[in-house]
């Protein structure tokens, strides 16, 4: 069997001199570190080895034989992943829920999977898959919109002094 060896392609020749890992060192990073705890799978150990370890995109694809572009593309969707809302509102809301119903939500909303593979993986139907990914939503929409509800995006709001 014939294995591929990826090299870096012209984005990361290109980009070397431009990291923009380490622009954002400071808010952006420590809630890309603190959310990727939170991560399932693969996407957690390439997120850390990004914004921790503060490896390339072409560096880690070259430690997994990787193509460096498909690297970039997980990392991006891991990042899309744990900045929406509803990934917060499971993350701290899970605990008071049912083994199934955190379960699931883990598999949807944390590891990016689809109902079928949730359905799959959990050894049940997708139509409770979709009953519980159902009920998580009147939940967060609940929250979203009650005037007093706490904030949960883990945002950190940087206060500019005004001269």
């Amino acid at each position: 069997m014939k294995t591929t060896v990826y090299q870096a392609d012209w984005l990361d020749q290109v980009s070397a001199g431009i990291d923009f890992r380490h622009a954002h060192r400071t808010d952006f990073t420590d809630a890309v570190l603190t959310r990727a705890v939170h991560l399932a799978g693969n996407d957690k150990d390439l997120v850390l080895a990004m914004y921790r370890d503060g490896h390339s995109a072409a560096q880690i694809a070259r430690l997994g034989n990787l193509n460096p572009r498909q690297v970039r593309r997980r990392i991006r969707i891991a990042l899309t992943r744990m900045t929406d809302p509803l990934f917060i509102f499971v993350v701290t809301n899970k605990p008071s829920w049912s083994p199934t119903r955190r379960r699931v939500a883990c598999s949807l909303f944390q590891a990016g999977n689809s109902i079928r593979q949730t359905a799959e993986d959990l050894n049940i139907k997708a139509h409770q898959v979709r009953r519980h990914r159902t009920a998580i939503l009147e939940q967060f929409e609940l929250q979203s919109t009650t005037p007093h509800a706490p904030n949960r995006t883990w945002r950190t709001t940087k206060q500019t002094p005004t001269h």
